[in-house]
């Protein structure tokens, strides 16, 4: 997950998805992705399976550059024991936009509202909220997944058309770290808007799954605009390195399209995200509600 990809796949599947905090998950035997931007994570159908599989996951091996210690207890009891006591009151802040990218549209924004006075009703502070800084990653994320693509050791002519456009823009080594510094510099201003709220409730994309080709005959910088505004709600916690989570709300649109809602945490809080993840499941549980198109 370097910018939505465990908890995209998860949306539009109607999966579980985590993406841990960065150092969570080891990235050896190589080196780490995008410069700390993306991580290994799980999918699974529940808060249960999925916290499991980060438990079996997590862990620091010699020469990793960040690293986080063990969780204690296992993420799988800290889901076990919220479906099952509940979980304190927590203060959640939530928004439907990403500002100054977009809003969410119509099915995606009642997925959110939904589950806003589902946490309401379960006890928790529900208020309006949104972290200053977005505005400020959009660009340099951009640059230092470039920088990614070019590093990747692929020729061109075996990558997608975007990304060989994306090598063949003008960037300097002097212009990456300025893109690093500028992300670190807005991960300050964003990590801090949680000293006052416990969780961030937000769409996962902006609106629902895509047709395979519905952007074939766009042009490589068409294709990175309309992605920058589908993933929207997803860049931020790879920039600052948090834990997000991906649920589905077992809700489809007249299409038959899985909705779903993401919640990031604190640094290094998989905890709390996990826990109030399985007390969402308990009161809402989506294991059984499948698209009807679904094989399995």
């Amino acid at each position: 997950d370097g910018g939505g990809s465990v908890r995209g796949p998860a949306f539009c599947c109607g999966l579980v998805g985590i993406k841990p905090s960065r150092g969570r998950v080891s990235y050896a035997p190589i080196g780490d992705a995008l410069n700390g931007l993306a991580t290994h994570g799980p999918l699974a159908r529940t808060v249960a399976d999925a916290a499991a599989l980060l438990d079996v996951m997590s862990g620091y091996i010699t020469g990793d550059p960040y690293w986080l210690p063990d969780p204690h207890p296992p993420f799988v009891q800290v889901a076990l024991n919220a479906a099952q006591q509940g979980i304190k009151p927590l203060r959640i802040a939530v928004s439907t936009a990403i500002a100054p990218i977009g809003e969410a549209d119509p099915a995606c924004t009642q997925a959110v509202l939904d589950t806003a006075n589902l946490l309401a009703s379960l006890g928790h502070q529900v208020e309006p909220g949104l972290p200053e800084g977005i505005a400020q990653i959009v660009e340099p994320f951009q640059m230092v997944w470039r920088t990614g693509v070019r590093a990747c050791g692929l020729p061109p002519q075996a990558m997608q058309p975007i990304n060989q456009w994306l090598c063949d823009q003008p960037d300097t080594s002097g212009d990456f770290q300025q893109a690093v510094w500028a992300l670190q510099m807005a991960s300050r201003q964003i990590v801090s808007f949680f000293d006052r709220y416990d969780a961030l409730l937000l769409p996962t994309y902006l609106y629902p799954a895509i047709q395979v080709s519905q952007w074939a005959d766009l042009s490589p910088a068409e294709t990175l605009e309309r992605l920058i505004h589908w993933i929207a709600p997803c860049p931020l916690a790879n920039t600052t390195g948090q834990p997000a989570i991906a649920l589905p709300t077992g809700t489809f649109t007249p299409e038959g399209l899985p909705l779903g809602i993401q919640i990031m945490g604190r640094p290094a809080d998989e905890a709390t995200l996990i826990a109030l993840a399985a007390q969402i499941e308990q009161a809402r549980p989506w294991k059984q509600d499948r698209p009807r198109w679904a094989i399995a």
